[in-house]
């Protein structure tokens, strides 16, 4: 008997009886669940700095601390009814906080950590009562529930790339959030040298000396960080993998190529996702340019998913 032959032979309302009771006929699915490979629905994107520096700019005149928890662009992946993720377990955004201003501290179970881009002194962030000072290429974690703000008393404005796990935790339906109750989170020590900062100086030299170089490992029980030093000509072809990556360019310029998106020239402070299971290839464009990786690599690995991917190739 074919399948044509078995719907013809259903007896009438069978079917809506099943949807009345919440069933759904696992031999009749409206779409497969299950694939050869992995589909992403997701694609690779470029988000410039310049166009979201500019944005925020303009959007300072109206978007006040008081106003807004954070005065920030969300970097959206241009997908059909999506309205926030970056890629599926990772968010993206570009944050301002211009001098004088506080964006009022809060803390909730998703993973953070911050790229700084632009920055002068006197601007820092405030983790758990710890007050961390930050410059321009340091990255700066922020643990799940842990209390943390950031204020500017310099003189210049300051931009930074927020990356946050919230689509995993949204997921998981595991979402708690709490802002703090003095709204302005009070410093108990000053440590330049925190555990949760990693200075951009050092990074550099780091990278220059091995090229690749894992961040904080561990640091963030969901997210990977990586800073990949480039040279001019320097090209890597990465295969189709497990994880979903952000980069965003720290020095330099970097050439990306990924399906759909073809060749694209990424500069300081631009950045560009590779969902799961896209081919692309990298490609160092000026005498010399770093970069950092942030990546849902740890989820796939812990469940065993990176095992599979392995042992389909060998």
């Amino acid at each position: 008997m074919t399948q044509s032959d078995t719907l013809q032979s259903v007896p009438p309302g069978f079917f809506e009886g099943l949807q009345q009771r919440a069933f759904s006929p696992g031999w009749a699915k409206k779409k497969p669940q299950m694939w050869p490979t992995p589909v992403s629905r997701y694609v690779p994107t470029v988000w410039r700095y310049a166009d979201a520096r500019a944005a925020l700019d303009e959007a300072s005149a109206f978007v006040t601390p008081e106003f807004a928890e954070r005065r920030n662009l969300i970097m959206v992946n241009p997908v059909a009814d999506n309205i926030y993720p970056t890629s599926r377990n990772l968010v993206a955004a570009y944050q301002l906080v211009l001098p004088g201003e506080t964006a009022r501290s809060h803390r909730h179970t998703p993973n953070a950590l911050r790229l700084i881009v632009d920055a002068g002194e006197s601007t820092y962030t405030i983790v758990n009562g710890v007050k961390v000072d930050v410059l321009p290429g340091d990255v700066v974690l922020t643990p799940s529930w842990h209390w943390h703000g950031h204020s500017n008393m310099g003189s210049q404005p300051a931009f930074w790339i927020d990356f946050l796990d919230v689509p995993l935790v949204q997921s998981l339906e595991n979402m708690f959030f709490e802002d703090h109750p003095d709204r302005n989170e009070r410093p108990v020590v000053h440590d330049p040298d925190s555990h949760l900062r990693q200075r951009g100086t050092l990074l550099e030299e780091r990278v220059r000396e091995a090229g690749v170089v894992d961040v904080a490992p561990g640091g963030l029980g969901t997210i990977a960080l990586q800073v990949s030093g480039w040279t001019e000509g320097q090209e890597q072809l990465h295969r189709p993998a497990m994880e979903s990556a952000i980069f965003a360019v720290m020095h330099g310029e970097v050439v990306f190529q990924a399906n759909g998106l073809g060749e694209v020239t990424l500069a300081r402070g631009d950045v560009i996702v590779i969902p799961c299971w896209h081919e692309y290839s990298i490609r160092g464009k000026a005498h010399w340019s770093r970069m950092l990786k942030v990546s849902d690599s740890p989820v796939t690995r812990r469940l065993g998913f990176l095992d599979v991917q392995t042992s389909r190739r060998m």
